[in-house]
């Protein structure tokens, strides 16, 4: 008796530690703890409004020479050689006195007239304060002192990272003013020119984009979106933009001289090493440069740029924000010994 009344206790015990183990065990399951993610709100309908009035939609007729030879036989004869380009993109307004960022190819060299388009539909028409190809933007100022325009917001470009969430604000194929949404897929990528240093993204970029804004999910403008990689011609989730901080460089410079003053040092660098090795190697040195006279040679290795690491990020930033006169320091590794050494740029010619 007293063994059947011990195995009962023991059974009863056994279920109920059992029944408690089951329901901390799913109570796990079905009572999760609430997380940030699921508190996000998932619409950018906020930054949006902040930062779409001042996008414009821009339209120009610009003035083109004509190349084929047959055009260029019957210039011969009637004595001209130019043509007239009709063309659209976006433009970023910086200033409330109506100060616009812009593509360079957005507007051309020569243009007759510019016409800026607000989201609002007002329209104004703007002249050209200063052209950079080298970074392929422009400054352009609508023609009306009495009013006072919508102005973006500006982000520090550097403080964005890989992941981020990003929308690009445009006037595709000239539709009107219309949204993507991305993430930033990369940064410093290179591109066709020695002062590219784009920021990647996979938000939808079309013809017409040009020369809008890539926004932050606070309505900052992080970026100005200038070009796609793309065997169609379409958006294929590689669009590129110029970071902020960079463009706001060449603003100064533009609405100050109308041209970009910049530093030169008067040196190459070899691709293929770059790429292959992650190394910035010495390729071309331009004599009489300053470069040659602080001392640099061909095949000397970069490892510092002013105290930082020597990547193509930080050559470019150094680069592409120096002036004419500014001291740059390098230190470099040649024949197996460290030498640091000291330039001071000189102007572009």
């Amino acid at each position: 008796m007293n063994n059947y009344i011990k195995l009962i206790g023991a059974t009863l015990i056994g279920a109920g530690l059992a029944s408690i183990f089951l329901y901390l065990f799913f109570s796990e399951i079905t009572e999760p703890t609430h997380t940030k993610t699921e508190d996000l709100n998932y619409s950018y309908n906020a930054a949006i409004k902040k930062a779409s009035p001042a996008v414009v939609n821009i339209y120009s007729e610009q003035i083109i020479s004509k190349r084929s030879r047959y055009t260029q036989k019957l210039n011969s004869i009637f004595g001209s050689n130019e043509q007239i380009k009709t063309s659209l993109g976006s433009g970023v307004i910086l200033s409330s006195d109506g100060y616009i960022l812009t593509n360079q190819h957005v507007v051309g060299e020569k243009f007759i007239r510019v016409i800026v388009e607000l989201s609002d539909g007002r329209k104004f028409i703007a002249q050209l304060v200063g052209i950079d190809k080298g970074t392929d933007l422009a400054v352009l100022k609508i023609q009306d002192s009495e009013v006072s325009f919508p102005s973006i917001e500006i982000e520090d470009s550097d403080s964005v990272n890989v992941g981020d969430i990003v929308l690009a604000i445009g006037n595709p194929y000239g539709l009107g003013q219309s949204v993507s949404m991305g993430i930033i897929s990369a940064s410093g990528r290179e591109f066709d020119n020695p002062y590219s240093n784009y920021i990647q993204t996979d938000a939808s970029i079309n013809r017409g984009n040009s020369g809008g804004a890539l926004i932050d999910t606070n309505g900052r403008l992080i970026g100005i979106n200038t070009l796609i990689r793309s065997s169609t011609g379409g958006s294929e989730g590689i669009g590129l933009a110029i970071p902020s901080t960079s463009a706001l460089e060449i603003v100064s410079d533009l609405i100050q001289y109308g041209e970009v003053r910049r530093g030169w040092l008067g040196f190459s660098i070899d691709r293929q090493s770059l790429l292959l090795k992650g190394q910035i190697v010495i390729d071309q040195v331009a004599k009489n440069g300053p470069a040659a006279k602080g001392g640099l040679l061909k095949n000397d290795i970069l490892i510092s740029i002013d105290n930082n690491k020597a990547s193509y990020e930080n050559l470019y930033k150094t680069f592409a924000r120096s002036k004419p006169g500014d001291d740059i320091f390098l230190e470099i590794e040649r024949n197996n010994q460290i030498l640091e050494l000291a330039f001071t740029t000189e102007r572009i010619n």
